[in-house]
């Protein structure tokens, strides 16, 4: 987690961004703008940024996994010089990514697969949070945007689009070998989860206990199934009018609120606000817990619902033979839950991650026949703990929902 502002003036709000990187904070001016980058370490050495190469200027937010392949800033800037405004198709990440070329005067912009780590532009500025820039546009996820700093247009293009066309794998196998490479590569040591009753969270907690990984949970008792919890060996925290306080006064405190426009599946329209969502006050508390106990790095079970069980359309959720994106793969619920665990997340400088939305993980969904992806609720998961005897209430929906007092 760290965040960044790319801005024409050294007036930008750094409140909530400067939250997001509590390490260090590196600055540089050039042609006219104004490059801050707020650091969180997680490397032995801190590798400060920005990155700067001749007349290229590059600040990051988030993580790339094919660290070995690209494992600074220096191997992103050579990479954009070999690949151009399409380095971004070579990058397993969780990444928001600002690239300033002002030798051919463009701002080129890009995201992971699902815009996990915000990123807003505005004209040709951009921030990890809109507040930096007095407003501006969400970048959309999978997504590479390139501003012409002269007169502000842009185009876009796609990172890598899914493969939606071919639904042809007959058993669960290759998903759950892509799932638990998803948690291997993002598990730290001292990560941690917010451990629920349901499947998306046991899930990660299965496969970081199989992995040997030094981790903790945090639970809340709220509106789960406590024998479940106890069953996995959880730490429950009680859930009364005193703990509640506290997690709305850190909400209201730390985090920045955020509200997006989703269709609900009725077509009606929802605003969304972090701040109104009860899982959030839980997570501040968890995130406030952690941090104190110099923990930088949680695994969240962030969509699942959106991409195994198509959100809240289960039972009724159908994938056809012939496939296309959901409303709520990679918009709607989807967007509105990531904006909640990297706003709560975000706040007291710690990572988030999404084993869930590993590029792999999502395309070996993707490929599963329509009647393995209906077999069950939530059915490679349901495979998954099963194959391993893990405890878990069988088609049973819950979520990290702290009962409000």
């Amino acid at each position: 987690m760290s965040g960044f502002v790319v801005a024409r003036s050294h007036d930008s709000n750094h409140t909530f961004v400067k939250r997001r990187g509590p390490d260090s904070t590196g600055t540089f001016d050039a042609h006219g703008y104004h490059f801050t980058h707020h650091l969180l370490s997680l490397a032995d050495e801190p590798v400060p940024q920005p990155f700067v190469d001749g007349d290229v200027i590059c600040v990051c937010d988030g993580v790339i996994y094919n660290c070995e392949e690209h494992p600074s800033g220096g191997a992103l800037i050579a990479l954009y010089r070999q690949h151009g405004e399409n380095f971004a198709r070579h990058l397993d990440g969780e990444y928001a990514i600002a690239i300033c070329d002002f030798e051919r005067r463009i701002l080129v912009l890009a995201t992971d697969a699902f815009s996990t780590k915000p990123l807003f532009f505005k004209d040709t500025e951009a921030a990890s949070y809109r507040s930096a820039l007095g407003g501006g546009e969400r970048m959309p996820p999978n997504t590479i945007r390139v501003i012409n700093l002269d007169n502000g247009t842009s185009r876009q293009s796609i990172v890598v689009p899914f493969d939606f066309d071919h639904q042809h794998k007959e058993t669960y196998d290759d998903w759950l070998a892509a799932f638990e490479r998803a948690i291997e590569k993002r598990a730290t040591h001292r990560c941690y989860i917010p451990l629920s009753a349901g499947y998306d969270s046991g899930s990660i907690d299965l496969a970081l206990r199989r992995l040997g990984t030094s981790f903790k949970s945090y639970s809340f008792a709220g509106e789960e199934n406590v024998e479940i919890l106890r069953q996995r060996d959880a730490d429950i925290l009680p859930m009364d009018a005193t703990i509640f306080a506290a997690q709305r006064a850190l909400l209201d405190t730390h985090a920045e609120a955020e509200a997006f426009r989703v269709k609900l599946f009725n077509g009606e329209d929802y605003d969304y606000e972090v701040h109104d969502d009860r899982a959030s006050h839980g997570l501040m508390l968890i995130h406030a817990l952690a941090r104190a106990e110099n923990r930088r790095v949680f695994l969240s079970g962030s969509g699942a619902d959106e991409i195994l069980a198509a959100c809240r359309h289960w039972p009724k959720a159908q994938f056809p033979a012939v496939l296309q994106p959901w409303p709520d793969f990679d918009s709607n619920w989807q967007i509105a839950y990531l904006a909640k665990e990297e706003y709560t997340a975000g706040s007291f400088g710690v990572q988030g991650r999404y084993p869930y939305l590993d590029r792999d993980v999502v395309q070996e969904f993707l490929w599963l026949s329509p009647e393995l992806k209906h077999r069950r609720y939530k059915a490679p998961l349901h495979e998954y703990m099963s194959r391993h005897d893990y405890p878990f209430e069988e088609n049973v929906k819950t979520g990290f929902n702290p009962l409000r007092v």
